[in-house]
């Protein structure tokens, strides 16, 4: 009896030594793709001192597996491990499961391990499907995949900022400026353990036109005289979604305070304004041309020009008025005054007198707009021309005069007594006598 349960025993004994060794299995990666090769570890850990005489590696014909055995391993004293290193392949996607057995002194140990392969690769998705025409538009994407991937590199096949995108935690960003509509296209190279792979994506995005920059010219007087200045106000509002830099005001087509103004940054939804003074020195319609340049982030150069009139009278801003001219004995007194008819303050206003023999100043530090001063000179007893001119400085430093003639009539007949006697009245005396006695002698006659 004992001898028929022995061998049972035994059996038993063996069968519980051999389940009792630890197998632990490692691949990277862990999911393949076709064609992908895994590099698998096991590791046999002994219990108890065993002998191993060989492994074999079971697997379908649609995985390739190598070396698929080992054998001449020997033996292993308890604790002592063994690492047995083999790859695997597989041409087409599916889970495949292997066994793997290591045959012991004790017995054989069956491992079974599945093996998945997929056919999906990383694919990108965008933040925003629609783009802006012609600005540059900023763009985030993920990359998605259904396994793990490593050393992610996306190479955007458009002009894209930057050519070539180095993807951390599945995130990345590109700067793109759309000319035309078209769809997007990326290549995804990445690795899956050690297998390297890419992948072209093609992303459909919708496009919107740009609102561009809003340019708007303002002026508070359309009708202004010579010499005067007018203030020019240009607004420039940035309606684009991205910034603009380096932005160029250029004015033509007068006399100016500054003929350009440059403006660093505007950022999008910004605006700003620059005002220029203009004058003219003549009368007239004046077209003014304001051409403004700017940049985008790409440098790329656009610009836009407008256009505005101004309709100066054929009249200078400061003018004479109340001209008075009066003669004597004493002489010549020419009076009036300089009015600023303009809409500007003017500056080191001089009113000049000029005969053919004198020349006298007057002198008014400034005038306001609106206001006037009395001027007053004097000459000797004078028949002819005085010259009148007023020369003034306005706001923007250009300097303006205006002239006027002033033809001074005849002066009556003036006779000088000489040594007291009047001989004009002593005449004219003499003349009603004599027709008094004229009027008696007639008057005498007739009675006799």
């Amino acid at each position: 009896m004992l001898r028929k349960i022995l061998p049972i025993l035994l059996v038993l004994f063996l069968i519980q030594t051999a389940s009792a060794q630890i197998v632990k299995f490692e691949m990277t990666p862990q999911t393949l793709l076709p064609n992908d090769i895994a590099d698998c570890k096991l590791t046999f850990t002994a219990q108890q001192n065993t002998y191993i005489s060989g492994i074999t590696i079971f697997h379908p014909t649609e995985v390739d597996v190598s070396p698929d055995s080992f054998s001449g391993i020997g033996w292993l004293y308890a604790g002592q491990s063994y690492d047995f290193y083999f790859t695997i392949k597989a041409e087409k996607s599916g889970i495949y499961t292997l066994t793997i057995c290591i045959d012991t002194l004790n017995g054989t140990i069956k491992q079974p391990l599945t093996i998945r392969v997929v056919n999906q690769m990383p694919d990108i998705i965008l933040d925003k499907t629609v783009l802006t025409l012609n600005e540059v538009n900023d763009v985030l994407f993920t990359i998605t995949s259904p396994i793990d991937v490593s050393n992610v590199v996306v190479k955007p096949l458009f002009n894209a900022n930057p050519k070539v995108i180095y993807v951390q935690n599945g995130k990345g960003s590109f700067k793109f400026e759309p000319k035309k509509t078209q769809p997007l296209k990326f290549k995804i190279c990445f690795y899956n353990g050690k297998n390297y792979h890419e992948v072209v994506r093609t992303v459909k995005v919708s496009y919107v036109q740009s609102k561009g920059v809003l340019i708007n010219v303002t002026s508070k007087y359309p009708v202004a005289l010579i010499g005067d200045v007018v203030p020019i106000d240009v607004e420039i509002a940035n309606l684009r979604g991205d910034t603009i830099y380096n932005v160029n005001v250029t004015v033509f087509g007068g006399i100016f305070s500054k003929n350009n103004v440059q403006i660093p940054i505007v950022k999008p939804g910004e605006s700003t304004k620059v005002s220029f003074d203009f004058c003219s020195r003549s009368g007239g319609l004046k077209k003014i041309e304001i051409k403004v340049q700017y940049e985008d982030e790409f440098n790329n150069l656009y610009e836009d020009a407008k256009f505005i009139e101004i309709k100066v009278l054929n009249e200078t801003s400061l003018q004479f008025s109340g001209l008075e001219i009066k003669t004597s004995l004493g002489g010549l007194t020419v009076t009036g005054d300089v009015s600023n008819n303009g809409r500007t303050k003017v500056y080191n206003v001089f009113v000049v007198a000029s005969t053919s023999k004198q020349t006298k100043t007057y002198y008014i530090d400034s005038l306001d707009p609106s206001d006037f001063d009395t001027f007053e000179f004097n000459f000797a007893n004078y028949t002819g021309i005085v010259t009148l001119k007023v020369k003034w400085t306005n706001e923007i430093g250009e300097i303006f005069e205006t002239t006027k003639v002033v033809k001074i009539p005849s002066q009556e007949l003036h006779v000088k007594a000489v040594g007291g006697v009047n001989y004009l009245a002593t005449a004219v005396s003499l003349a009603v006598l004599v027709f008094v006695i004229a009027i008696i002698v007639l008057s005498w006659k007739r009675r006799r």
